[in-house]
């Protein structure tokens, strides 16, 4: 078990779950389609992409994790600007720690792939089965596929954690059903903020 992944599972096992994302407030910004919050970027010419880009990254850096997601999506394509990984990887870091399972199971690839990060399978098995969780349907078989790449301990050690986020997350489930109206969403399995890393030993 690799150093990083002992922080990230320490910070793991004793993260609380955040706000489910309904409790972001919403913009107005017509940029964005307010019937799903995602910014507009692959719907206009190209005359107007600047400006929508411009006003999807304040929308993003609002909080609003659909918009996190789409700038993700938009630099890790780069089908209109230059591909550029590694500020789709903050992105998409920013939109999992809030529960969506599209950054999650995109960060979880690239973790489990090494692209744009150090290659870290037992952080990516723990990323997709989130994503999987929240409604991803191809991160339960991603996962898989991690798994048979990590040897005993690895696969422990991240079972491990998910027990005790699978714990949180039902725990949480149970507070917010008895405190929110019938018609609003459960909340979203939310990625745990990553410990501050480790001084070095003298």
């Amino acid at each position: 078990m690799t150093t990083s992944f002992s922080r990230y599972a320490r910070s793991a096992l004793f993260a609380c779950l955040a706000l489910p994302a309904g409790a972001w407030a919403q913009s107005g910004n017509s940029l964005l389609i307010s019937t799903e919050e995602r910014c507009a970027l692959n719907r206009v010419d190209d005359e107007s992409l600047p400006l929508a880009l411009e006003s999807c990254e304040d929308i993003a850096e609002a909080g609003n994790l659909h918009a996190q997601y789409e700038l993700g999506e938009f630099y890790y394509h780069g089908e209109r600007t230059e591909r550029d990984i590694e500020t789709a990887l903050a992105w998409y870091e920013r939109a999992s720690l809030q529960g969506h399972p599209g950054a999650q199971y995109r960060l979880g690839l690239m973790h489990s792939q090494g692209e744009g990060v150090e290659r870290n399978l037992p952080q990516a098995y723990v990323i997709l089965k989130m994503a999987a969780v929240n409604g991803k349907d191809a991160a339960m078989d991603a996962s898989d596929t991690v798994a048979t790449q990590m040897n005993q301990q690895e696969l422990a050690a991240a079972t491990q954690v998910l027990s005790t986020l699978f714990r949180n997350y039902l725990s949480q489930i149970r507070e917010e059903q008895l405190s929110r109206s019938p018609t609003e969403a459960a909340p979203t399995m939310q990625l745990p903020e990553p410990a501050p890393s480790e001084s070095p030993q003298p």
